[in-house]
């Protein structure tokens, strides 16, 4: 209760100490106005006390002369700013104390604490400072230009990198490359050499003129026998008795047996024709007498396609009308032995040696290189493709034994750019195959045609003769 009636007084007291600070304001205002009319008399009531207007404003003008009195001789007065004043000398500041007391003093020391020590210093402070940043500004911007520098090296170094993997082949492309060189030049000579085949073969039929058949059967007869006693005859061979030197073909063969391998060339076509990949065959350039094995195969397809050539046709002005048909019946089986004929010029063509570029000086050095690491010495190899590897010899290494390189599946392991080349060069390959295939399955195609013809036109003569027979009756 005590502490509650205290409270009670003190916010008493504080609401008469705001209503009588209000009045004294009040009049205040009114006495404002009658300050320079001394006649002007008003009652004021303050605090509970009367008093007249101009006993007020004498008390005012004492009260503001002593105060005046009092500030200007103990505070002083000060120049207003800015107190400082310019020299002789252009640009030079010099301070002009003009304050007085203590305001003089204080305008003094601010002056010389803020414009002589703080200012100059904070001055200097802050051009360091914009200095600095400019310096991290400039740093900031060579970080800038070296990421940006950087950046552009290692994009050409990426790119570099990008155009070495690409463009830079391996050693097995070049395997491609360096074996393939001479590979169309042997395939146009192979070509060369079954067209040139079979037109002699044809020439044979023919009896044309130079070749070993222009007297018919017996002048071809007699070129085979005499081929055969120099060539390939065997003295071992038709019942030769052990010790009996009159038997078998002693009599008529050298009686050195022959050693060369080219002992019975004439009638044995898996060791003449297809065992080897590469035959000493060339029309163009003929190879040495010791090595040529044109004869052979001349004389082999002359076993296999016609063994008695036709009798030559005596078609002089008087019998040319009656011998056309005989003639053109002699003709029709030319051609149908030529079109058997051509699947064998074709083989030959295919194993005949290449071109000069498919030489030891040229392609044979890296297929031997090639093969050599497959286990063949320089000897084997020679034996194995030839000394100029043929057209069917290259297509072999390239398309098969190439693979069977360890070293080839291992450099798979390669830049994905060379391993689509190598891809590119493998379809190649492919494809040469495919094509070869193709002109095989179509010869094969034309003999089985043929096969056909011959056996519809025994059942045409068949059918032909029974028509032929009622009609007489």
């Amino acid at each position: 209760m005590i502490r509650n009636t205290g409270t009670l007084r003190k916010k008493q007291s504080g609401r008469a100490r705001r209503v009588l600070a209000g009045l004294i304001v009040t009049c205040a205002l009114l006495l404002t106005a009658t300050v320079n009319s001394r006649q002007a008399y008003a009652i004021c009531v303050c605090a509970g006390c009367t008093c007249t207007a101009n006993e007020f404003v004498d008390n005012m003008i004492e009260n503001i002369t002593l105060h005046m009195e009092t500030r200007f001789d103990v505070f002083g007065t000060v120049i207003p700013l800015p107190y400082f004043a310019y020299d002789t000398n252009p640009g030079f500041i010099e301070f002009m104390p003009q304050g007085t007391s203590r305001l003089g003093e204080h305008q003094e020391f601010f002056w010389n604490v803020w414009y002589e020590n703080f200012l100059p210093v904070w001055m200097f402070m802050s051009q360091q400072l914009t200095q600095n940043m400019m310096w991290h500004t400039f740093t900031i911007g060579t970080y800038i230009d070296a990421k940006h520098q950087l950046e552009t090296q290692a994009l050409f170094q990426e790119r570099t990198a990008e155009i070495h993997k690409r463009y830079q082949p391996s050693h097995g492309v070049c395997w491609f490359g360096t074996n393939i060189r001479s590979l169309a030049a042997s395939e146009r000579h192979s070509k060369l050499v079954r067209h040139t085949l079979n037109r002699r073969l044809m020439n044979r039929q023919l009896g044309t003129e130079g070749g070993p058949a222009i007297m018919g059967p017996s002048s071809d007869q007699a070129s085979r026998v005499k081929y055969f006693l120099d060539h390939v005859c065997d003295r071992f061979d038709n019942n030769r008795i052990y010790n009996n030197p009159n038997t078998g073909f002693a009599n008529i063969c050298e009686d050195t047996p022959r050693t060369d391998g080219t002992v019975n060339n004439d009638v044995d076509f898996t060791r003449l024709i297809m065992n080897p990949r590469t035959l000493n065959v060339d029309f163009a350039d003929e190879p040495a007498a010791a090595v040529n094995q044109g004869g052979a195969v001349f004389n082999l397809a002359a076993n296999l396609y016609g063994h008695k050539v036709p009798t030559n046709v005596d078609v002089s002005s008087e019998k040319q009308i009656s011998l056309q048909s005989k003639m053109l019946d002699m003709r029709s089986v030319i051609a149908k032995r030529s079109m058997a004929q051509t699947s064998y010029s074709a083989i030959v063509g295919l194993k005949a040696r290449g071109s000069e570029g498919s030489g030891e000086t040229n392609t044979l050095q890296y297929m031997t290189l090639l093969l050599q690491e497959l286990g063949l010495d320089e000897n084997e190899v020679k034996a194995f493709i030839g000394e100029r590897p043929s057209y069917y010899a290259q297509l072999e290494v390239l398309a098969k034994k190439i693979y069977q390189n360890p070293d080839f599946y291992r450099e798979l392991y390669d830049k994905p750019e060379n391993t689509k080349r190598k891809s590119v060069a493998m379809g190649a390959i492919s494809s040469m195959l495919d094509r070869e295939i193709f002109d095989s399955q179509l010869r094969a195609e034309a003999m089985y045609s043929q096969l056909l013809e011959l056996k519809v036109l025994k059942a045409q003569d068949a059918v032909e003769d029974s028509f032929s027979g009622k009609g007489t009756e």
